[in-house]
């Protein structure tokens, strides 16, 4: 982020103590370059505090939610009180990811043979706006390497999918190919329709598609939490499929795309 980038209030930020004296305590904010946090004492915890020291002290890395901002000044007001516990884990979550983000975008550019500085400027700004970080890219880029090569252009693509396939787990990976159904039987629609229509996903946790292309072309598309499963779990629909419509006299093909 720029030195000119301000928090905005509502927004969680992180936070490192440099200051604390008897009526609050002051923050350098990790994402806010040249940006600080006063949070006063009645914000510090819930309930009296009476020595403050007791909740919030120097070198403390602490997650904290803007209160106010002030155009003028480079100072905002947060409170630490109203964090939750679950707010605050998934904040450290998000900015350890970022941190690492950067890093590996940085072994981007280095496979790549692109000044980082270059990279930046050209892409990761864009990024940013539309993944919301630079690790959310990572993950789509690992989700859907298709969409996303159709989505940014240059010789930092592959690198790009490359380094996160190999660092990043995503929250779902999603993985599939083409059908094609054919039946000349009288009711043969029907037939296509029930093998179609007979496989189901194995695991809760997995999503299973089926939608035609236009007769006799469909598309069957697996979304799971990694990529082990998602395979398994389209070989046997696959399977389920091709293995439903020969028995009902008909034939099929599958492609994996």
């Amino acid at each position: 982020m720029s030195s000119d980038e301000v928090p905005e209030e509502g927004e969680y930020v992180i936070g490192r103590v440099v200051e604390v004296k008897d009526f609050g305590a002051t923050l350098n904010l990790l994402e806010f370059p040249e940006r600080q946090a006063f949070v006063h004492i009645s914000e510090v915890a819930s309930g009296w505090v009476k020595y403050i020291r007791d909740f919030i002290r120097e070198g403390q890395m602490v997650v904290a939610k803007v209160t106010k901002v002030k155009k003028t000044s480079k100072i905002v007001d947060a409170s630490v009180r109203q964090v939750s516990g679950h707010r605050k884990k998934e904040k450290i979550r998000d900015w350890k990811n970022e941190q690492r983000a950067s890093r590996l975008f940085e072994l981007v550019a280095t496979k790549s043979k692109i000044d980082i500085g270059k990279l930046n400027n050209e892409v990761k700004d864009n990024m940013i706006k539309t993944y919301g970080s630079i690790y959310s890219a990572f993950e789509s880029s690992v989700m859907d390497s298709s969409s996303f090569k159709g989505e940014w252009s240059g010789n930092w693509v592959d690198n790009f999918i490359e380094v996160g396939i190999a660092n990043v787990t995503p929250p779902f990976v999603s993985i599939g190919g083409k059908f094609e159904l054919y039946s000349h039987e009288s009711n043969g629609v029907e037939r296509i329709k029930k093998a179609l229509t007979s496989p189901s996903a194995i695991n809760e946790d997995t999503t299973l598609k089926i939608a035609s292309n236009g007769s006799p072309s469909y598309r069957i598309s697996i979304k799971a939490p990694n990529y082990k499963q998602a395979e398994e779990e389209l070989k046997v629909a696959v399977d389920k499929v091709l293995k439903t419509l020969k028995n009902e006299g008909g034939i099929g093909s599958f492609e994996r795309l």
